[in-house]
């Protein structure tokens, strides 16, 4: 998995760490521009952290699962879960390329630093072995 050749992933894992940070949330007094109409057979919804309901694109049952796993562990993916949803499918690439899971794990620490700093006490291996574990179940062929 070569950093250097995805920066979408980089990307996606870099506006997680900023979200699950509190840095680039929007100013509550700036109104959010208004988003384009969406059809409602590729979306669902999904009540958003203000309490209104917000548009969500429809995810594939082990998406869903995978997703679930990582709840069941306690690690949160309510905020992004479609960047969770791209690591876990990035860790697939990776083991894939014939990367050994600690190398794989070292890759993606930034991001289960940041998902570790919200479970409640644990730690970035715990939650990185879980991402990758719910990875291997539920994402990779």
């Amino acid at each position: 998995m070569n950093v250097t050749g995805s920066p979408a992933r980089l990307t996606a894992c870099l506006a997680l760490c900023a979200l699950i940070a509190g840095c680039g949330e929007p100013d509550q007094a700036t109104p959010a521009p208004e988003q384009p109409p969406t059809t409602r057979s590729a979306l669902t919804t999904t009540p958003s952290a203000v309490g209104e309901p917000r548009e969500q694109p429809a995810r594939s049952a082990r998406e869903q699962s995978f997703l679930q796993d990582l709840a069941d562990h306690g690690i949160p993916t309510a905020t992004s879960p479609d960047t969770a949803i791209e690591v876990g499918y990035g860790i697939c690439h990776g083991l894939d390329e014939g990367n050994d899971p600690g190398r794989v794990l070292e890759r993606i620490r930034p991001f289960t630093s940041a998902l570790a700093a919200h479970t409640g006490g644990q730690d970035t291996a715990a939650v990185g072995r879980a991402v990758v574990d719910a990875s291997r179940t539920h994402l990779c062929d």
